[in-house]
């Protein structure tokens, strides 16, 4: 039963830990595909680097919350405690978009600060 999510939550991490390896290495310049594309971020290149920059600790959350939330819904899979797995679903689903609109926050306010 909570399988889709747990697929949910692996997909996030998966995506969330290729964008700060792809920002670490900087493999994704400015581009209108993935990132994180604002009218800040996408203003110039060091807006974009900036911004990405700001958002990686943001993006390591994600990982460590989608990881965490999937193998807590696995155990309550294997035990059977459907309430339990509904409120974990949510609440890791909540967590998750929290912390993306604190990432854009973050990068929004470092790539302003690079200036025009």
């Amino acid at each position: 039963m909570f399988y889709p999510p747990m697929a949910g939550y692996l997909i996030v991490a998966a995506v969330s830990m290729f964008l700060v390896v792809a920002q670490r290495r900087q493999l994704i310049g400015r581009n209108s595909v993935i990132g994180i594309r604002t009218r800040h971020t996408l203003a110039s290149d060091a807006a974009w680097d900036a911004g990405h920059e700001a958002g990686v600790p943001y993006l390591y959350a994600m990982v460590v919350i989608s990881i965490g939330h999937a193998v807590a819904l696995l155990c309550v899979e294997l035990s059977a405690a459907t309430r339990a797995g509904n409120v974990l679903s949510l609440l890791g689903w909540v967590l998750i978009l929290v912390c993306a609109a604190l990432a854009v926050k973050a990068a929004n306010e470092a790539a302003r600060s690079t200036g025009p």
